[in-house]
């Protein structure tokens, strides 16, 4: 599959434009992800497709060239790259916190500085995660929007 992205400043609304030969899987779920604007990502688990409500999603992972799907209960799979869910998740409160993972900052239960600037978060469901010293400082400055977000 052939991906050109092209950004244009002059456009009053963003728009996606898919051409493709057969409708596959992976093309219904462009679909998927342009129609509900990013809420409602298509994943798959033991052979089946369930639609995962971004807001359910604690963090996503890459592994073996697949996206993760964390949830409370469940983990599901996409084969979009997260550069690309990156991308779709954009203003649903998912930061970047290290080369291989988004994180919900929703889900977020605490955070506690560690070893070498690192940085460590428990999740909702008690789940432990090391935030990249790297990829710390965004982070931060995401919770702290969210805090002004929530108090106004």
């Amino acid at each position: 599959m052939k991906l050109t992205a092209q950004k244009d400043a002059t456009l009053d609304n963003d728009y996606v434009d898919v051409r493709y030969r057969e409708l596959t899987p992976a093309i219904h779920q462009i679909f998927q992800l342009c129609e509900d604007n990013g809420s409602v990502l298509l994943c798959e688990k033991d052979n089946a497709t369930y639609n995962v409500d971004a807001n359910d999603i604690l963090y996503i992972e890459a592994v073996d060239r697949k996206s993760c799907v964390y949830t409370k209960e469940d983990v599901y799979y996409m084969a979009i790259p997260l550069k690309q869910l990156e991308e779709v998740l954009t203003g649903q409160h998912f930061v970047r916190i290290s080369k291989m993972a988004l994180i919900n900052i929703f889900k977020i239960k605490s955070a506690a500085n560690g070893l070498h600037f690192r940085m460590t978060v428990e999740m909702t469901n008690g789940e432990k995660i090391v935030v990249g010293r790297r990829y710390r400082e965004d982070l931060i400055e995401a919770i702290e929007e969210l805090a002004k977000e929530v108090s106004n």
